[in-house]
């Protein structure tokens, strides 16, 4: 009888264990970053004026983002390209790559500052500019 509960005792320890890996690897993936990174922001503008052969003009969001998760997902739901600028205060501006069409960019290794969200589109002025932000790596594409 205490062979049968030793044997009972040490394979519900096993199973807990198992339990326990199982829980903490799942804590540790993307999916579940994913599903605790559910804040978004509409981070969108109305361009402020074309820019000129040699320069460049970024428009600026009211928007403040930070991250809990290190990584910030820009996802462009415009039908052109768009390039972000990501500014915080004591820190280098840092510029996305250009974002074509429905794609999303991710910035990684973000800090727990507050960021200012800046979008530059080769567009006329007064043009809309639909930018989303997502705290986490989520790159699905954006489909209307």
């Amino acid at each position: 009888m205490k062979k049968k509960i030793v044997i009972v005792l040490g394979v519900v320890a096993v199973l807990a264990i198992i339990g326990a890996l199982i829980f903490s690897a799942y804590r540790s993936s993307e999916t579940y970053r994913k599903e605790k990174a559910s804040i978004q922001w509409d981070c969108s503008v109305t361009c402020a004026e074309k820019s000129a052969n040699d320069e460049d003009v970024i428009t600026y969001s009211d928007v403040r983002v930070t991250s809990k998760t290190g990584t910030l997902t820009i996802q462009n739901r415009n039908d052109f390209d768009i390039v972000v600028h990501l500014l915080c205060e004591g820190e280098q501006e840092m510029v996305s790559d250009a974002i074509p069409s429905g794609g999303s960019y991710s910035f990684l290794k973000i800090t727990d500052k507050e960021y200012t969200v800046g979008v530059h589109a080769d567009v006329n002025e007064k043009t809309a500019i639909q930018v989303f932000i997502y705290d986490g790596k989520d790159t699905v594409p954006y489909t209307k």
